[in-house]
Order: C-alpha cells, then sequence, then structure tokens
C-alpha cells in the first residue's frame, strides 16, 4: 500500500493498536468463560460435569485457560511496547501469534479426546471456539491472516475429526452423535467463514486508511488556511460549512495613509519587510482581543469583533484594540522599526451577514453589511478632520474609555446612505 510517509506511520500506529485490542478481547472472553466454567462447575446438574469427563477435566480445562490468558497478556505487553517505540507490528508475528493460538486450543481438543479418552468431548460446545478466533481475525486488518485463521481452523478440526473415526478405536458405545462428513462440513464452514473476515478486514483496513488519509488531507489544509485567514473563520468553515447568519459586530477599517506614494520609492522586497513590520504586531493586537482579521489589503485591514464567534463585549474589544494599535505604531516609529507612518481606522458596531458567497466552483468566506459600509467610510473621514481614529455613536455606548478623550463631531452623512449617523473623534493621551 503505497502511502506517504506520515499516514504510513500512523497507519501502523492503527494496526498496532488493533492488534491490541485484540489480544485484549481474547484475554476478557478467556477469562469470562473460566468464570462461568467455575460457576458451571458448583451450579450445574453433576450430570452434566461426569458427562464432560468429570471435575477432572473442568479443573484442567480452567487452568488450561488460565495459561492462555497469561501468555495473551505477554502479547499484550509486547505490542504495547512496540506502540510505545513507534515500532510496527510485522506480519511474521500476526501469523505466529495466530497459529500459536488456534493450535493451543486443538491441543486442548487432542488432549481431552486422546489423552483423557473423553470422546463425546468432540460434541462439546468447545469447538465453536475456532469461530472465535475467526472472527476477532478480522482486527489484524490483514486478510491473509483471516484466510490462515479459517484454513488452520479447518485444518487442524478435520485432523482431529479423522483421528478420531479412524485411528482412536472409540468404543461404538462411545462414537459422537454426529457422522464423520458433519464435522468436516463444520471444517468447510470454518473456511467460509475466515474469507468472509478476510472481506470484512480488507474493507475495514481500506477504511482505516481512508480516514488516515482524509485527517493528513485535512490537516494540510488547516495549517495553509491558517496561514491565510484567522483561526475563528477556519473553525467555523470547517464545523458549518461558512453557512450564512446575521450576527451583531463591530467592524475595524485600518488604511496606511500615503502608501502608494510612499511605496513608489522602495523596492518590493523594502515593500514586503515594511508590510511584515507592520502588518505582524497589528495582527497580534487584533487577535489578543477576540478580533478576526477578515481581509488584509496592501494598504490596510478590515477586522471583525462578534463575528463569526459572539462576543457581548465585541465593541469595546474593537476599541482596545484600535488604541493599541495606535500605541503599538507610534512605538515601532520612534524606535526606527518603520518609517513615519500615519493610519486611519474607522469603527462602527451593526448587524453582519457573516458566511460564504459565491456559486459551486467559487466561494470565499465574507462579512458584509451596512456596518461594514460604515466602519470603512469612518475611516476615510479621518482625512478630512485629520485625525487616526473615528467611531460611531453606536460603539461609543459600548465602550470603556480609559485613558483618553472622545469628542462628538455632530451628525454626518455619510456617502451613498441617506441618515446621517453621529461620529466621535478619539485623542489618545497615554
Amino acid at each position: 500500500m503505497n502511502l506517504p510517509e506520515k499516514v504510513f506511520d500512523e497507519f501502523e500506529r492503527e494496526l498496532a493498536k488493533s492488534e491490541y485490542q485484540r489480544a485484549l478481547m481474547l484475554v476478557g472472553v478467556f477469562f469470562v468463560a473460566a468464570v462461568v466454567m467455575s460457576l458451571n462447575f458448583f451450579l450445574l446438574d453433576n450430570s452434566v460435569v461426569k458427562f464432560y469427563g468429570g471435575s477432572a477435566i473442568y479443573f484442567f480445562t480452567i487452568a488450561y485457560f488460565l495459561v492462555f490468558i497469561v501468555y495473551e497478556l505477554s502479547v499484550i505487553w509486547f505490542i504495547k511496547k512496540r506502540i510505545e517505540v513507534g515500532k510496527r507490528i510485522s506480519t511474521r508475528f500476526k501469523v505466529f501469534q495466530t497459529t500459536i493460538e488456534i493450535t493451543y486450543m486443538s491441543l486442548l481438543i487432542l488432549y481431552i479426546i486422546d489423552i483423557k479418552q473423553i470422546y463425546l468431548f468432540i460434541d462439546s460446545p468447545i469447538q465453536f471456539i475456532y469461530f472465535l478466533f475467526i472472527i476477532l481475525s478480522i482486527l489484524h486488518l490483514d486478510y491473509r491472516i483471516a484466510l490462515l485463521s479459517g484454513i488452520l481452523s479447518a485444518a487442524q478440526f478435520g485432523l482431529i475429526i479423522f483421528y478420531v473415526y479412524h485411528f482412536a478405536d472409540i468404543p461404538v458405545r462411545y462414537l459422537p452423535s454426529l457422522p464423520e462428513n458433519a464435522f468436516y462440513v463444520r471444517c468447510v464452514i470454518f473456511v467460509l467463514a475466515s474469507g468472509v473476515a478476510a472481506f470484512v478486514a480488507i474493507e475495514v483496513k481500506r477504511r482505516v486508511k481512508s480516514a488516515l488519509d482524509y485527517k493528513l488531507q485535512k490537516s494540510k489544509m488547516e495549517t495553509h488556511l491558517g496561514q491565510q485567514v484567522s483561526r475563528d473563520i477556519l473553525t467555523t468553515l470547517t464545523k458549518d460549512g461558512g453557512k450564512p447568519m446575521k450576527v451583531n459586530a463591530t467592524v475595524l477599517a485600518l488604511d496606511i495613509r500615503g502608501f502608494t506614494q510612499f511605496a513608489e520609492g522602495l523596492s518590493l522586497d523594502e515593500i514586503q519587510d515594511f508590510q511584515n513590520k507592520f502588518f505582524g504586531p497589528v495582527l497580534d493586537i487584533i487577535h489578543q482581543h477576540r478580533g478576526v482579521v477578515n481581509q488584509i489589503l496592501g494598504d490596510g485591514i478590515m477586522a471583525t469583533f462578534g463575528a463569526p464567534s459572539p462576543n457581548p463585549l465585541h465593541a469595546d474589544m474593537a476599541f482596545q484594540s484600535a488604541l493599541k494599535i495606535l500605541e503599538k505604531v507610534s512605538q515601532l516609529c520612534r524606535e526606527g522599526v518603520i518609517p513615519e507612518t500615519r493610519i486611519g481606522m474607522g469603527i462602527h458596531s451593526g448587524e453582519v451577514i457573516t458566511g460564504n458567497i459565491g456559486n459551486e466552483n467559487r466561494k470565499q468566506y465574507s462579512i458584509s453589511g451596512k456596518a461594514v459600509i460604515i466602519a470603512f467610510r469612518l475611516e476615510q473621514l479621518n482625512k478630512d478632520y485629520n485625525t487616526q481614529l473615528l467611531i460611531s455613536e453606536e460603539v461609543r455606548r459600548n465602550v470603556v474609555r480609559g485613558n483618553v478623550t472622545i469628542t462628538s463631531l455632530g451628525k454626518v452623512r455619510l456617502k451613498g446612505l441617506e441618515t446621517q449617523i453621529e461620529i466621535h473623534k478619539v485623542a489618545y493621551e497615554g
């Protein structure tokens, strides 16, 4: 199976975990069997105990099961160690394990029938233990091992039947109740059952591989998209597919003043260096205030607070974020990290529509609505008022002023809008 290395490693870990679960289930099943046999010995009619060879056979079988449990516990320990160090479980180990388990139970049947001469034991439910190994062979997630379990079960049980009917010299009165051929039919059923188990093993293995492959591709996509969009948007896209919804939020629009003229005298590398030094701290501030960056333009940013993740303090978060941005830009200029830079920001709260827009061929996550338009109009008005931060009355009512002065500029009619809104300028003093 050709898999990328990362998927292959994860796939091998899943196979090892499946082996671990299989061995654990065998321990559980045989422990329950030993307990049930012990209870049966004390609770069943004594004639049943005698029919299957008396108390000696009961206790021998229980002890035999307990030895098997100890063996499987050692297998569990071995597999656990392999998982811890990241090593795979080899096919050779699976073949060895399957052969040991099935042969161990066949020897129990042969011992009781031949050595103890309890010939009717062949009619007991003990023969169905082969089905247990065939069913659990699915957890090997290898069709070859599943087929091997059926073939081994059929071959060993068939040889026991052949030996009993042809070499054991059983007195007629002790012959099993079924004719010889009836037992061979069960051998055929063992093989057929292993064929079904093999098919299921193939299907489960394919689905595990597909799930891991999808997980890797999703991880790659999230890593890639996580560098392009905010994590809140990414979470929304992966959770509900970007389904459109209306929410109350606050929009912050930011623009670098005179960026076009500034960039004309710089090389592409110098422009990129400036953008990294400017936008890096600004984006950090927005994220620290639970903001979501919707767009990064060459000379500006659009950020949303309270969408797509609800936040009752979205207006104040946007306001405090803007103050921190003003402070940070001033610091970067003073320290010479970036040249003298002036920005303009507008903030407005209102109802927005969030979600994917477009058709089946092309969709993009977007924030739209009147609140977005107003925030950008306020950002542009900074040029007229020679300010760096303007907010609407809807924002002013929901912020903690702190060490700032907020002055009303009255009501204005914004471009493209019929109604007037009250705006305020913010003078940062600290």
